[in-house]
């Protein structure tokens, strides 16, 4: 751990060094982070973002446990009867460096801030701690909450990675609201002097040593002819594994402008694969083999990248958005409260059915296919129908379902198509997004292939049963559903 103080700055600047040499023995963690605790007379606000800015009680009000055993309901106070949680104050890394807490009789300010993600593991989807109840203020190195893998390197590897720095930054003189403006001032101030010149390390390039990757990403789908890369997600990262799963090395992202352009600025030199995503379109972009370079020639110009989504057929129809978030259906504007799997059986006493052209997703479509308890106390899978009709039954060829995921926590679904098994996945995430009152964990993508014709003229119904009970948090978290059928 490094710690500067700079000639009149009211902050605390820091960063750190992990490294292993290869004569090491193999070695792992999940967790990495820099935590501090404050006092309650000076700081009573949180404060992540605009949305989450308010009071809570003092650290020393009594509370009790549930489950999880992070959710914890104050029983005395004027908070009696209400829940706090660590992960209601998570939040997606990608376009996000400050959070603090702030005094609203004191009128001070403590904040942890920063200038880039770089550092941080699992891209801009990946939730990180920021603060909670306690006074407790974060700053993460490392997260595997939610899916995300932690760092792991074998014997015989040479291994470092610079964290940070960041700045534990101090301010006074209003109330939350003007001192959090205040902090985010700062952040956008550090960002744009990234990478500070103040570090002198060898592990850390100085801006002359990185390098710069520019494009412009295009969305060409014939099926869906407006959409753009306007506002996508465009990074740099190592080839594999999945840039959500990458912890050792460093990633770099942005977001792409109106028309699909790109700067990627302040890249350590380097092979890269370039990743990118967007509202709206299914999957995402890949273009290997990036070279970035320092120096005179060190912007890399990939001029323009046509990104064509696959398809197999003639869309039939869809259910929900493609946004990597489960935000769009029911619970998805109010799932930072404690028990939402509680709320399942009185939303929907016989389960989910969903009718296409007449249902409202919001309405009708829950954030999350959980299981239910049954009378007995034990936990049992759930079975979700979804109707549709065809105007004609397909003579031949073969239809898929497309099934896109926000999350899931061992999980094992089975499909249905009007009675007939087309598809399985056993056994798969561990992301507990539900249970952590997330709206999305760990995406993933799967495409259920089977012969057209058995679908019929008139109705079809098609079944999602996620058959993995035993346990109340056993889930999938629909991301958007897709049919498509043979032709053009």
């Amino acid at each position: 751990m490094h710690y500067a103080l700079l000639p009149g700055e009211p902050a605390l600047r820091i960063f750190a060094v992990f490294s292993h040499p290869a004569v090491y023995p193999e070695a792992a963690f999940a967790q990495s982070r820099f935590v501090m605790r404050l006092r309650d007379d000076l700081f009573d606000t949180i404060s992540v973002d605009e949305e989450r800015t308010h009071t809570l009680p003092p650290a020393a009000t009594p509370v009790e446990a549930l489950g999880p055993k992070e959710s914890l309901r104050f029983t005395d106070g004027p908070w009696k009867g209400r829940v706090t949680d660590k992960y209601h104050y998570f939040t997606d890394a990608g376009e996000h460096f400050v959070h603090g807490w702030a005094g609203s009789g004191t009128k001070l300010g403590c904040w942890i801030l920063y200038g880039s993600t770089e550092d941080q593991n699992g891209g801009p989807t990946k939730q990180h701690n920021t603060a909670h109840w306690e006074r407790i203020l974060l700053k993460i190195l490392t997260c595997g909450h939610y899916g995300a893998a932690g760092v792991s390197v074998p014997q015989g590897e040479v291994w470092e990675k610079f964290y940070g720095p960041w700045a534990i930054w101090f301010n006074e003189g209003g109330n939350p609201q003007t001192l959090r403006a205040a902090a985010v001032r700062q952040a956008e101030a550090e960002r744009a002097a990234w990478p500070p010149a103040w570090v002198e390390h060898p592990a850390f390039p100085p801006a002359a040593a990185r390098g710069r990757a520019e494009g412009r990403l295009v969305v060409r789908d014939s099926q869906a002819p407006e959409q753009t890369a306007a506002g996508a997600w465009v990074g740099l990262a190592a080839p594999s594994p999945d840039w959500q799963q990458q912890s050792t090395g460093y990633q770099y992202w942005t977001r792409a402008d109106a028309e699909g352009r790109f700067a990627i600025p302040a890249v350590r030199p380097g092979r890269y694969t370039l990743y990118a995503f967007v509202d709206g379109v299914l999957g995402e972009f890949r273009l290997d083999g990036v070279e970035v370079t320092a120096g005179a020639t060190g912007t890399t110009r990939l001029g323009e990248q046509v990104w064509t989504p696959v398809r197999y057929g003639r869309q039939a129809w869809e259910i929900g958005r493609p946004d990597r978030t489960a935000r769009e259906f029911r619970h998805g504007d109010d799932h930072r409260q404690w028990g939402l799997w509680l709320a399942y059986p009185k939303d929907f006493p016989d389960d989910v059915t969903y009718t296409i052209g007449e249902s409202d997703p919001r309405r009708d479509w829950n954030f999350a296919q959980v299981t239910r308890q049954r009378p007995d106390g034990a936990w049992a899978g759930t079975t979700w129908r979804v109707n549709f009709d065809l105007d004609s039954s397909p003579a031949k060829g073969e239809a898929v379902l497309r099934l896109a995921f926000a999350g899931a926590h061992n999980a094992s679904l089975r499909v249905r198509v009007n009675g007939n098994e087309v598809g399985e996945s056993n056994w798969f995430g561990r992301d507990n997004a539900v249970a952590r009152a997330g709206i999305h964990g760990q995406y993933s993508a799967r495409d259920v292939k089977f012969a057209a014709t058995r679908l019929h003229t008139g109705r079809n119904v098609l079944e999602l049963e996620q058959q993995a009970g035993g346990a109340p948090f056993r889930n999938v978290m629909y991301d958007y559903l897709r049919l498509e059928l043979p032709g053009e």
